[in-house]
């Protein structure tokens, strides 16, 4: 699959903790992308609550910080809330505290779910959706080397 600008990454809860607390790690590099255009971020309000809450319960101010200036730089479309019919139905496919997670990537037909939640990645991609559940460094290896504006660095 060759990917391009207009291609829709839904970003869970701990890539928003992983960027905060690691701006060079895989998800701060993804959304420094989106920042710039290169990818398209989306997210919904319940990840970003989610984020915020385990930022400030664990990792501090100056994390805490930058998650609230990523959400400034990064040009996010926000995914509306999921029905609760759809939630019902996504719970025969992932853990049930990831159900809004995945009925929000569905809802903004995202293609790629970024997460580093092993289980979540497997769950998802074992259903067979029309949207792959990835790890940032995963990604970053094996699908942004196909996006249109993608030049690889040359030492």
């Amino acid at each position: 699959m060759n990917i391009d600008r207009i291609i829709l990454l839904f970003f869970d809860t701990s890539c928003h903790i992983a960027a905060a607390g690691s701006p060079t790690g895989g998800s701060g590099f993804l959304l420094s992308l989106c920042a710039r255009e290169f990818l398209k971020a989306t997210v919904s309000q319940t990840v970003l609550i989610e984020a915020q809450r385990n930022i400030q319960n664990k990792l501090g101010d100056e994390t805490i910080k930058r998650f609230f200036n990523l959400l400034t730089v990064v040009p996010f479309s926000l995914a509306s809330l999921p029905e609760k019919t759809e939630l019902k139905k996504l719970e025969k496919i992932v853990n049930k505290k990831d159900v809004h997670v995945l009925a929000a990537a569905l809802a903004v037909r995202a293609s790629f779910l970024l997460t580093l939640d092993k289980g979540l990645v497997l769950e998802v991609n074992r259903a067979r959706l029309t949207i792959q559940a990835i790890m940032p460094g995963e990604f970053i290896k094996t699908i942004l080397p196909t996006h249109e504006g993608y030049s690889p660095k040359k030492n």
